[in-house]
């Protein structure tokens, strides 16, 4: 019974585990990703865009905010429960989060010929039901990853499964290619091998850890909540998520195959992809299974409100340091980078993915408004602001109508989270007191904006892998000046994170 595995020792031991696995797993997916929109012709790349967004969107709806009640009561089962009752609960978990994605996967089943057909993709129903396995093995993988081995702060384990799976992923994709028998059939039928292998690990990982906390003493005077009493909270979760699952980049892709066609469903796929990328990688994203539990336990624990706010802000603004970069790097290049990044494939891609990036400014919030609503037991603002953020949806469609192509999901992305956070925000301001580092934030988007002023008067042309490098470079160096000169970040917050890293590197 104590706090111990989310103390300061912890934090740094699971950190450096996700940041190796995490640093490991990035340069392999990128490497899937660009590898893949080559070996494939675009109007398959543009079936498996459409595939892969649907089992996304069938693992989120098959999870019915589980992975929230997790994020909420398995830190507190670590921290005083015994060990036998802790591996009740998790085992409990894991049982009913299989039943819900054995029960989702059994519905798309019934329902697949229609929602092909529906998508106009009725030749592709075949490669579909291919995808019925990912659902099961990849859902209950990421399950195990992210809502039990995170929580536990066992970065460890997780990072191994999701790296393990990815490898598998990339030698099945070389040995095809060597056979010269790669086809949409073949990389979903790796894809299902390579999650069964990542699942395998992460359930290993995870029974092993149960072993050693088997002796785990617990706190006489803590009773473990009844499931009737924590459901609640994935309730409002999984009300919150299915109402935002309406306005979401999944979504916007079948409307995009919908009323645009495969060609235009292929780009909108790719540039979604980097959009995931980048998503995955930020520092309030990257780090969110360390984070998460981290917050929770700041507020359940002897910190209370004051402690929640003051790491809450401090991940924000993180976040968007790290993203920064990418803004300024994306409007300022241009179309050339996607060109480049996809191998001549899309040869005038526009401006999308800049602004996709923008997009991201309130995405890269969104995860952190979240957690503070559920922290302090107020899970159900975030089904309300899921309901205000979807008038994103009517929004979307109406651009579509109107004529601005891929430029309606772009705008519709943004909107709805950035009402999302404005809801949630607003709200705990006005009942629990809580203060935004407003000062810090306009301080990062001054830096970004005047970055970008100043490249814009160098004149670059991006064509080649080698024009990419040396713009990426040029713009994180004078981005990196700017903000060393503005300071968005407070002494206090700088003494944190340099403690954290037992080093002063951190200067911003």
């Amino acid at each position: 019974m104590s706090a111990l595995p989310y103390s300061g020792a912890a934090l740094k031991r699971s950190a450096a585990h996700f940041l190796l696995g995490k640093g490991a797993s990035a340069m392999i997916t990128f490497v899937i990703l660009l590898w893949m929109v080559r070996l494939l012709p675009v109007e398959q790349y543009g079936v498996y865009v459409t595939l892969v967004a649907g089992v996304e969107l069938a693992i989120a709806v098959s999870g019915f905010g589980m992975i929230w009640l997790a994020a909420r009561y398995l830190p507190e089962y670590r921290m005083h429960a015994t060990g036998p009752v802790l591996s009740r609960f998790v085992w409990q978990f894991l049982a009913q989060i299989s039943g819900l994605l054995v029960a989702g996967t059994l519905v798309l089943y019934f329902l697949l010929p229609a929602f092909m057909a529906a998508l106009g993709l009725a030749a592709w129903q075949d490669i579909g039901y291919l995808y019925l396995p990912m659902l099961l093995l990849e859902g209950a993988a990421r399950h195990v990853r992210e809502s039990l081995l995170g929580p536990l702060m066992q970065q460890g384990w997780a990072q191994l499964s999701l790296v393990v799976r990815n490898i598998a992923l990339l030698l099945l994709l070389g040995i095809l290619s060597v056979w010269n028998a790669v086809s949409l059939r073949e990389i979903v039928i790796a894809e299902v091998a390579a999650s069964a292998l990542g699942l395998a690990i992460g359930l290993y990982g995870l029974a092993r850890h149960l072993r050693h906390q088997r002796r785990q003493t617990g706190a006489p005077e803590w009773h473990p909540p009844r499931w009737l009493d924590m459901w609640p909270t994935a309730g409002n979760m999984y009300s919150s998520q299915m109402i935002s699952l309406i306005y979401s980049a999944q979504v916007f892709v079948f409307l995009v195959q919908r009323y645009l066609g495969v060609e235009a469903t292929a780009l909108f796929g790719f540039l979604r992809s980097l959009y995931d990328q980048v998503t995955r990688y930020l520092p309030a994203a990257l780090l969110f299974g360390i984070i998460r539990p981290k917050l929770v336990a700041s507020y359940v624990g002897d910190g209370g409100m004051a402690a929640l706010v003051r790491n809450a802000n401090l991940v924000g603004k993180l976040s968007l340091f790290a993203l920064m970069p990418m803004v300024v790097l994306t409007w300022w290049a241009g179309p050339g980078l996607v060109s480049v990044l996809s191998g001549g494939a899309f040869v005038q891609p526009g401006y999308y993915l800049a602004g996709l990036m923008l997009a991201l400014i309130p995405f890269s919030q969104r995860q952190i408004v979240e957690t503070l609503a559920v922290a302090v037991g107020r899970s159900r603002l975030c089904t309300v602001a899921a309901a205000c953020s979807a008038i994103s949806l009517p929004l979307t469609l109406a651009l579509l109508w109107l004529g601005l192509g891929l430029w309606a999901p772009v705008i519709g992305i943004g909107t709805g989270n950035l009402i999302f956070n404005v809801v949630i925000l607003g709200r705990l301001a006005w009942e629990d007191a809580y203060r935004a580092d407003r000062n810090g934030m306009l301080k990062l988007l001054a830096a970004a904006s005047l970055s970008l002023v100043l490249l814009a008067a160098l004149p670059v042309t991006v064509d080649t892998w080698r024009s990419v490098f040396v713009a990426a470079i040029a713009c994180c160096l004078v981005y990196l000046v700017t903000a060393y000169l503005i300071k968005p970040f407070t002494s206090s917050e700088r003494e944190s994170i340099n403690r954290l890293a037992n080093r002063k590197i951190f200067v911003w």
